[in-house]
């Protein structure tokens, strides 16, 4: 192979290299579709306003099926302390601690363990209004907008990936997920059912079949 021969082979290869290092292979082309359309997750406060009458210390029926609507709510996506503010001052002290307590019985009831509800309290005048207010914090999830028409072409000799590609894959997770705090971190995982590993470990010592059982008919069903 004679120097020119050399030369010129030289020069494609680094012209192919250039081409590989350009435009078209850059940081941008190596986001992920979870970084092209990013998913925002913000946080707010839920509250819930039961008004205090001294006369009446028992809620009404429609304060209890509000207030089961906004236990059920925190125990599906609540985060954090589900917290009581009562007021205090002017007489109303009693009336109050009576009233946060059924509260809290009431939410045991629904399920809300008595250490993830806190109290704090407000003080009132004698002419301001006296109210319950509970709260907690659940997530939000915001997805991307969608619709960049921007860059696009009839031709792509690039063959890279249009502008909106992966963004309707993104809003629809946005609004789908049951608790956007997943997205965030993961949630904790349950307790073990440790009766079953005994009744497994037993079955598995005596030489017994510790699979599941399985219905032959729709075995043979799918392979029809």
């Amino acid at each position: 192979m004679n120097t020119t021969m050399k030369r010129l082979l030289l020069t494609f290869s680094l012209a192919a290299l250039a081409g590989c290092a350009g435009a078209w292979n850059g940081e941008r082309e190596a986001l992920s579709i979870a970084q092209r359309h990013p998913i925002a997750v913000d946080s707010q406060v839920v509250t819930l306003t039961l008004p205090l009458d001294p006369d009446h210390p028992e809620l009404s029926a429609m304060d209890k099926a509000r207030l089961a609507a906004f236990a059920d709510s925190y125990m599906t996506s609540g985060h954090g302390q589900l917290t009581i503010t009562t007021p205090s001052g002017a007489g109303s002290g009693a009336v109050s601690e009576q009233r946060a307590a059924y509260i809290r019985k009431f939410l045991d009831d629904r399920g809300v363990s008595s250490d993830a509800v806190s109290n704090v309290s407000y003080r009132v005048g004698s002419n301001e209004g006296r109210d319950i207010i509970l709260s907690y914090t659940h997530y939000v999830a915001t997805p991307p907008d969608c619709g960049i028409w921007k860059g696009m072409q009839a031709r792509d000799y690039a063959n890279l990936v249009s502008p909106n590609f992966g963004c309707a894959a993104q809003h629809n997770l946005a609004a789908m997920i049951a608790d956007p705090h997943d997205l965030i971190a993961p949630a904790d995982s349950t307790p073990p059912d440790s009766n079953a590993r005994v009744r497994m470990i037993g079955k598995y010592r005596a030489g017994q079949v510790t699979a599941s059982d399985t219905d032959s008919k729709i075995q043979s069903d799918i392979a029809q």
